[in-house]
């Protein structure tokens, strides 16, 4: 008895005329029991209750798998099933709490504020487009108190990571060139000093000056200058990761493996697969990234 069926207990007088009733209305009997000359005893399936029902014949009791999905889906117990199912299915896509690290209370409660106002409660997770045009936002809006700042999900938690400006440090001034850390096309030039080398949408190479310490005067001579910037470009990188075939496929658990591998001081841009499947008795997922980094670096002396 797998699927579900209804005990009965019956009492009647004359068992043969039941038996006509049943095989009237096509109801199906199980393991038909006398238990004394007016007593008897069997299952019905529980698909058929509605002729049980009909015949006013007394359940003692229900066993079997539609006996238990019957009881999930009658009140109240259908309301804890489908606030389950919420639970497990919808709140994972939602974001509910916002973290703010830094070390100037002031500006703590003031970013919460601010991301309050713009993601309520229950906002539907960022994508990495909404992610990046937060950054540029609270990156422009508070420039004069941040140096570095960090904005990234996890799970259901949006987190907000900054490290506050330094403005009571004496500015030292360099005259070192700034070279590229790694190639890209440029996107971005915030340049305070020194002579800038490259333009937007320009292909750089790693290596390539990006802002020098040097600058020709209209007198044709050579002078030295204090450099101060930044550079940011599209830059790419190209991941892989692979589990053994013997373990359940799973996409979704290849795809976190490969984000938890992104590094975390870059925005990303573009997002694609470039393959998935079987390899040598692996799943291997091959992902591209397009990032937006600052890659400027000073040139070690």
């Amino acid at each position: 008895m797998n699927l579900g069926y209804d005990y009965i207990l019956l009492e009647t007088d004359n068992i043969l005329t039941f038996l006509k009733t049943i095989k009237k209305y096509q109801l199906t009997l199980f393991q038909l029991k006398q238990i004394d000359s007016t007593h008897y005893s069997f299952y019905v399936p529980i698909y058929q209750r509605h002729l049980t029902y009909k015949l006013h014949l007394p359940i003692q009791k229900s066993i079997g798998i539609f006996h238990y999905l019957l009881c999930i889906f009658h009140f109240p117990q259908i309301l804890f099933t489908i606030s389950f199912a919420c639970t497990l299915f919808f709140l994972p896509q939602y974001l509910y709490h916002i973290e703010v690290k830094g070390t100037l209370p002031t500006l703590n409660q003031q970013l919460n504020q601010e991301l309050s106002h713009e993601i309520s409660f229950l906002h539907p997770k960022l994508s990495y487009k909404q992610i990046n045009q937060l950054y540029d936002t609270f990156k422009q809006k508070h420039k004069n108190q941040l140096d570095y700042l960090n904005i990234y999900q996890k799970g259901s938690i949006l987190h907000v990571e900054y490290t506050p400006a330094s403005h009571n440090q004496e500015t030292v001034l360099k005259y070192q060139d700034y070279i590229a850390k790694k190639g890209g096309v440029i996107s971005k030039i915030d340049v305070q000093q020194g002579n800038v080398l490259v333009k937007i949408n320009q292909y750089v190479k790693k290596g390539d000056i990006l802002i020098s310490h040097q600058i020709e005067d209209t007198s044709k001579k050579i002078k030295i200058i204090p450099t101060l910037g930044s550079i940011e470009a599209y830059t790419y990188q190209t991941l892989e990761v692979s589990i053994p075939k013997k373990q359940k496929e799973n996409f979704a658990y290849l795809l976190f493996e490969i984000r938890s591998q992104l590094p975390k001081d870059v925005k990303i841009d573009k997002e694609k697969v470039l393959s998935y499947g079987i390899i040598d008795e692996k799943y291997v997922l091959k992902m591209q990234y397009v990032f937006i980094e600052n890659i400027a670096i000073r040139e070690e002396t």
